[in-house]
């Protein structure tokens, strides 16, 4: 079923923003009847039947609602940044494994180097990326994306939990001896490539975060980033979205 994004903002409109309402209407040809699904982000969905299709305006009424509540628990991404494209890719799949947040990092070692406006434009590319995830696989809560920071403060950030950071020649505990810690909340830092600097390491581990060791062969740093994703969500909820 077709799902479109409604802010929280706007959740008391009848009526899909714009955009929504261009795909809507333009792309997958919906009518007035069709069925759909409204969602803001924070977990909360309604179904709805549309009852008004135009190129740029489609309104709809409520059949019912419900929420849902983001597994526990919950896991975190510190990210450094890489190359745009495959940062937008990562951003995008860290969402439909159902990261609450992704922390987008300035490493010292990062070949990527932005601020400011450019900065920002990134971020709001993120967030749209979150959101047309969600809508792919059926996410109803969205992570948050923060705005672009330096390392050290990135892991001052973190939410209390367990921390771990994957970095190569670290040592540190393997990846599964690493997720039986009890836990309320997880994170990750994930470095650029060339890793982590030996600043950074000792930066992290000052604020608590514990080296993981992820095996002999090196992962870039998406690949290392969905591995542990995929590894903790698999082992702490049952599989992505938590237990069927």
């Amino acid at each position: 079923m077709a799902r479109f994004f409604l802010p929280a903002a706007d959740w008391d409109s009848a009526f899909l923003p714009e955009a929504e309402a261009r795909h809507a209407s333009q792309v997958l040809r919906m009518a007035s009847g069709d069925a759909a699904v409204v969602f803001d982000g924070t977990g909360r969905a309604a179904g709805v039947e549309l009852t008004e299709v135009a190129k740029k305006r489609v309104a709809f009424r409520r059949l019912h609602e419900w929420r849902e509540v983001r597994p526990r628990p919950e896991i975190h991404l510190i990210v450094a940044l890489i190359r745009n494209e495959r940062f937008d890719w990562l951003v995008q799949k860290a969402t439909e494994l159902g990261a609450a947040s992704i922390r987008p990092v300035a490493a010292e070692r990062s070949v990527v180097k932005i601020a400011g406006a450019d900065a920002t434009k990134r971020r709001d590319k993120w967030r749209q990326g979150t959101v047309e995830a969600a809508k792919q696989c059926g996410h109803l809560v969205l992570p948050e994306v923060w705005a672009v920071s330096g390392p050290d403060e990135a892991f001052r950030a973190a939410p209390a939990g367990l921390r771990g950071i994957p970095a190569v020649g670290a040592g540190g505990v393997g990846l599964g001896d690493f997720l039986t810690g009890e836990a309320d909340v997880v994170t990750f830092a994930i470095g650029p490539e060339g890793d982590w600097s030996e600043s950074e390491m000792k930066a992290a581990r000052a604020c608590g975060f514990i080296p993981v060791d992820l095996g002999k062969h090196v992962l870039r740093s998406e690949t290392a980033a969905l591995h542990v994703l995929s590894a903790a969500v698999h082992q702490l909820h049952g599989g992505a979205g938590g237990k069927r």
